[in-house]
């Protein structure tokens, strides 16, 4: 029995593929455990903010400060292997060991920085195996959401999306409000503690049930091989996978850096102003993934299409040189942006067969990962070639052709079994 099956069974109420799920709030183990897992997620916001700006400060290279920023999307390369960990032998393994690792390695890394100014090379090592903890600690958590909130597992894991977002944008106005009085060696000890948070959540008895590992006799290439067309086989999640990588690909860290270009050198913002655009895009960002993630009822044969629509529009509007459109098109942009990626792990969650949720998100983190890379190679070469105009309007046609995909698998959203709709 899949999880929407169990939903269905547990509500009575769903319009073909639309599940009604209750508000993950209303259970005490949920609030638990949101809470201690957003106390993680913004001291890695902090950290991610902090380290950048100490290297600047000790090096003055931005090869550097590229090498520590590239930590995170090289620990993705170990999801599949992390994901196949939690299939086979559970996950409580995946998120003690991560945390412990992600602890020892800042311990250390205050430590060297207490001492003097330490090689670039170890601060990456410490920044790289942190991020391989977080990796680990999170494919741990989230492989047994649906299992630990089967009464809401699509709405409980959006809201752990909504909840990541919101750190987000938490980290840096911590960063800037304690970097003055502390320091940043003060700021990372600051931010050690918040690596013990999800443990303070696993002693309060707020943790994945335990499961008889799985028969690991088999080679696992053919394992992996078997998990991917599985998952592949839905087209629902064919589907929710193009569309994040697409996403990944055109709006990711390229894009960043062309709007903030866009900031500073065609309209001639101060670096504040345009921080505060920024802030105001990731608010429009969250505000999106907010309004799909606390809804009762998911609809993504509407969802999907008119998010992607509104996103395409947004970028081809940001070539016109008009300064209010310019901030609209931002945010009208970031909301639907925010939309799309509540529904894209909702719907995952949603479809995912239990016994292979580690391995296909994985494999799943793996390839977004990739597909995110694409950004910052493509977008500066294509501004520099084309102007910043034709490279949105580049990117707003490129994100239009997930429609043709929405379109094709139109009929995976119809109803399925007709004894659990609704009356009209």
């Amino acid at each position: 029995m899949t999880t929407a099956d169990r939903v269905r069974g547990a509500h009575g109420t769903a319009r073909g593929d639309e599940v009604v799920e209750p508000s993950p709030f209303a259970e005490r183990a949920f609030r638990v455990f949101a809470a201690g897992n957003s106390v993680n997620n913004l001291g890695e916001a902090l950290y991610a903010t902090a380290l950048p700006l100490l290297a600047y400060r000790l090096t003055g290279s931005l090869a550097v400060m590229t090498w520590l920023a590239a930590a995170v999307p090289m620990s993705m390369l170990l999801a599949p292997w992390f994901g196949s960990v939690a299939d086979r032998r559970g996950t409580a393994g995946l998120v003690l060991y991560g945390l412990l690792a992600q602890a020892s390695a800042a311990t250390v890394m205050n430590l060297l920085l207490w001492q003097g100014d330490p090689e670039p090379w170890v601060l990456f090592v410490c920044a790289l195996v942190v991020a391989a903890g977080g990796v680990a600690y999170r494919v741990g958590w989230m492989t047994d959401v649906p299992v630990m909130f089967p009464r809401c597992p699509a709405r409980a894991r959006g809201t752990l999306n909504s909840l990541f977002l919101a750190t987000t944008l938490a980290g840096p106005v911590l960063v800037a409000a304690t970097l003055p009085l502390l320091g940043y060696l003060g700021v990372l000890w600051l931010n050690l503690p918040t690596f013990f948070a999800p443990l303070a959540v696993w002693a309060f008895g707020v943790r994945p049930p335990r499961r008889p590992a799985a028969d690991g006799r088999r080679r696992e290439p053919a394992r992996l091989r078997g998990v991917w067309r599985d998952t592949l086989a839905d087209r629902r999640i064919a589907v929710t996978l193009v569309l994040q990588m697409v996403l990944e690909a055109v709006c990711g860290t390229g894009l960043t850096s062309l709007v903030l270009f866009e900031l500073r050198h065609s309209w001639q913002l101060s670096a504040q102003q345009a921080g505060w655009v920024v802030a105001a895009v990731n608010l429009s960002l969250l505000t999106g993934n907010l309004l799909v993630s606390q809804r009762e009822r998911l609809r993504p044969a509407m969802l999907l299409p008119v998010a992607v629509v509104v996103r395409a529009v947004s970028l081809a509007l940001l070539a016109v040189p008009v300064w209010p459109l310019f901030l609209v098109a931002l945010a009208l942009g970031a909301v639907a942006q925010g939309a799309l990626l509540a529904a894209v792990v909702m719907l995952r969650v949603r479809y995912l067969p239990q016994r292979v949720m580690g391995r296909a998100s994985g494999l799943m983190w793996l390839l977004t990962g990739s597909a995110a890379l694409l950004s910052p190679v493509v977008i500066p070469p294509l501004e520099h070639a084309a102007g910043p105009h034709a490279t949105f309007l580049a990117l707003g046609v490129a994100s239009s052709v997930v429609l043709v995909q929405l379109h094709r698998a139109r009929t995976a959203w119809t109803p399925t079994n007709p004894a659990t709709t609704e009356p009209a």
